[in-house]
């Protein structure tokens, strides 16, 4: 009897006795990974509040915007370490997003600014991507931006920014974009400039409405360097305001840089590490827009000297200087000298010159 018991057991299933295993334990919870610290050098305040924290992640938001906005952000990059810093690689996530390199090697307490883009044309709706930016070489950390928008189709721009370029100072140059909104709203217009860079001059006009049954309505855009625009680089937004409840403001990027009518790179001479009775030498070009002549240098003196360049009596967009120092005393050095030319009717160049005291 037994036996048939086992039997009709085994064929219903459950021929197997063993004995039910003891719970496993859970296994152990990973440590949480520690924020990058490379993210620190995107804080907006860090330079005044060094011992906050660094975030696990940089976000920016550039909200709701028309389809086609190449959106723009700029960045201040600040090392608050003790160690030179620079950014050896970058990764994204989206071809809709790219940056302006940005190659400086930034010493301790330097900023430096990293402008990041999202082309809102190459999707719809909301969408947020990543760029990856490693800063080393010595020590190494991989920070995480994170950026976002909602590309709404009801408006769009085209083209998607308003890009100068590099434009020399005083110089007349004009872009123009076309505004058009697709929506609902009959009535939908621009009321009036919220805001723009102080070198714009923004002027806007309806030059198109599908009236109350087609509905729709078109704006011509015309942005223009004014004649006395200061040099430097132009990178904030154009903003509007609208009638509409949902999107009640809309920009426009834009980008280019006023050059001034004379550069020097380096823009300052410093004379590192030359001893008593030592010298040293650099070499600084001095460019323009357009040829010119050197005529002369003033300042010199303190054991500072320069050589003109060979080609001072020829006009060209390109000069080049050579700087000598010969050091006498441990003092420090701190001179201006300031390079004369026949550009604009005699532009005048200063160039700072340098050196720490000896001790």
């Amino acid at each position: 009897m037994k036996r048939l018991h086992l039997a009709a057991a085994a064929a219903l299933g459950f021929a197997s006795f063993t004995p039910a295993q003891p719970p496993q334990p859970a296994p152990a919870a990973q440590p949480a990974q520690p924020a990058p610290w490379a993210n620190k050098f995107f804080l907006p305040d860090i330079e005044k509040n060094r011992d906050q924290a660094a975030p696990a992640i940089v976000t920016h938001d550039f909200g709701s915007v028309p389809h086609g906005t190449l959106c723009t952000h700029t960045f201040t990059i600040t090392n608050v370490y003790d160690a030179p810093m620079q950014i050896t690689e970058i990764r994204k996530s989206c071809s809709c997003l790219d940056y302006v390199p940005m190659n400086k090697v930034l010493q301790p307490n330097e900023s430096a600014k990293f402008t990041v883009t999202m082309n809102s044309g190459k999707f719809v709706g909301t969408n947020s991507q990543t760029f990856y930016v490693t800063f080393g070489p010595k020590f190494v950390s991989t920070a995480v931006i994170r950026v976002s928008a909602n590309s709404k189709t009801d408006v769009t721009v085209n083209p998607g920014s308003v890009v100068f370029g590099t434009v020399p100072q005083g110089s007349k140059s004009s872009q123009a974009v076309k505004l058009e909104y697709k929506g609902r709203n009959r009535d939908w217009k621009i009321s009036e400039l919220a805001s723009a860079p102080a070198s714009l001059d923004v002027q806007f006009a309806e030059t198109a409405r599908g009236g109350r049954l087609l509905g729709g309505v078109e704006y011509l855009v015309t942005v223009s360097l004014k004649p006395g625009a200061a040099a430097g680089t132009i990178s904030e937004p154009i903003t509007f305001k609208t009638n509409d409840k949902e999107t009640p403001l809309i920009q426009v990027a834009v980008s280019g840089t006023i050059a001034p009518p004379l550069e020097a790179a380096p823009a300052r001479v410093r004379m590192e590490n030359v001893a008593i009775n030592g010298s040293g030498t650099q070499r600084v070009l001095i460019r323009a827009a357009k040829p010119f002549k050197v005529l002369g240098v003033d300042g010199a003196g303190e054991g500072v000297s320069v050589e003109l360049p060979t080609t001072a009596n020829t006009a060209l967009p390109v000069q080049v200087l050579t700087v000598k120092f010969e050091r006498k005393k441990p003092a420090a050095l701190d001179r201006e000298l300031r390079v004369k030319t026949d550009l604009d009717g005699g532009a005048i160049l200063t160039l700072p010159v340098s050196a720490d005291e000896l001790k």
